[in-house]
């Protein structure tokens, strides 16, 4: 359960907002959305304060990658960016996601979160894991391309993980 709290968006908001990065670029209907170009390149000139950094897996540990927003930084664990360099599925998505976060979650946008009890569930268009999630599905496999495509298609043409593809194309229906 996460402990925070993210202003509302609905997938269709997260989508809209997915699509604006790819028509920014001028990728509206490319198939293997660059995220490591994306990274580099790209976001430094949507934000000229931004940092990204390449951080060996002892500093990390288990996390993949942080965003920290308000501080205009993003870290990827070594390995992770090396194997989204060379196309694997999860490590593109990892990127994908921490700049979900990057985009939507300032500090502006996101609380500690108060529930009574641990039961209670945070919704998931509250969740900012969730929104950081369905950023990544709907940036790297966004709808109008992969909606007549099988979940091996998915993989192979946007380069995501199986758990991806199935989740991506659950959410086209």
């Amino acid at each position: 359960m996460s402990e925070y709290e993210a202003s509302p968006l609905s997938r269709s908001d997260i989508r809209e907002i997915a699509n604006l990065f790819r028509r920014s670029c001028n990728l509206t209907d490319t198939k293997f959305f660059p995220i490591v170009h994306f990274l580099e390149l790209v976001m430094p000139k949507l934000d000229e304060q931004f940092v990204w950094l390449s951080v060996p897996k002892s500093e990390m540990g288990s996390k993949h990658g942080l965003a920290y927003p308000d501080d205009k930084l993003i870290k990827i664990r070594e390995d992770v960016y090396e194997g989204a360099e060379q196309g694997n599925g999860r490590d593109r998505f990892t990127i994908a996601h921490e700049i979900g976060h990057y985009f939507l979650h300032k500090k502006e946008r996101v609380s500690f979160a108060r529930r009574m009890g641990a039961a209670e569930k945070l919704p998931a268009f509250r969740d900012p894991e969730w929104q950081a999630d369905a950023f990544a599905g709907e940036l790297l496999a966004p709808p109008h391309i992969i909606k007549d495509m099988s979940v091996f298609e998915v993989m192979r043409f946007c380069g995501i993980s199986q758990q991806a593809a199935r989740k991506q194309l659950k959410s086209c229906g």
